[in-house]
């Protein structure tokens, strides 16, 4: 009987290991969110559709680059959460002395697929805004005339993200992000040239660190 007994105790040891083993973590904590990241970009080349004095056909490449967001919102349940986050994005021109960033304002929609381990995969992503601005310091793209000064553009943009968060507790989480942002074309007019400056649309590839804590 005792040896009956004894096994069915270790049996029962045995069931509470599998169906909750040693590495499950506590579920996250539901409401409002804070996230935050950091990290690099790529952006693809670029049409560059109308510049002073250039050859039609140019395109407009960039050197790596560096991006920050951050944004909140709330976490519905452990699978879906909303909300919005605004970013800087900066990247300097390969061929000229000057520089291109976008500040995109989006709202976002995510889904998290819950899981007994402490890494939690996601995705999202949603519409919104860019703020796009050039700057030049007399220089020149596509073989035209030489530009001095700033301008900017506000231009629809919409973005979609997936990675991997490791819970920290209930409270907090750590990760890396994958994010891609489509911006449409802009115009700048900048002071003293002979034509406007069109870029076509830009597509912006992100890979960041990323932080988020509930309350």
């Amino acid at each position: 009987m005792k040896s009956h007994v004894r096994s069915l105790s270790i049996l029962s040891v045995f069931g509470l290991l599998v169906v909750s083993p040693p590495f499950a973590s506590a579920d996250e904590h539901h409401g409002l969110y804070f996230n935050a990241d950091v990290g690099g970009t790529l952006v693809n080349n670029t049409a560059l559709n109308e510049f002073p004095d250039a050859p039609p056909g140019g395109k407009v490449e960039f050197n790596p680059g560096m991006r920050l967001s951050a944004g909140g919102g709330y976490r519905v349940n452990d699978w879906f959460s909303a909300g919005g986050e605004f970013g800087f994005i900066w990247n300097t021109f390969k061929d000229a002395d000057g520089y291109f960033s976008q500040t995109p304002l989006l709202a976002n929609i995510e889904f998290r697929l819950p899981n007994r381990s402490p890494i939690v995969p996601f995705i999202g992503g949603g519409p919104g805004m860019s703020f796009n601005t050039i700057w030049f310091d007399n220089d020149s793209l596509g073989s035209g005339s030489r530009v001095d000064g700033a301008a900017g553009d506000v231009v629809f943009a919409w973005q979609a993200y997936g990675g991997l968060r490791f819970k920290i507790n209930e409270y907090m989480s750590a990760g890396v992000v994958y994010k891609y942002l489509d911006a449409q074309a802009s115009k700048f007019e900048v002071d003293n040239t002979s034509q406007d400056i069109r870029f076509g649309k830009t597509h912006t590839h992100s890979i960041c660190a990323t932080f988020s804590m509930s309350y």
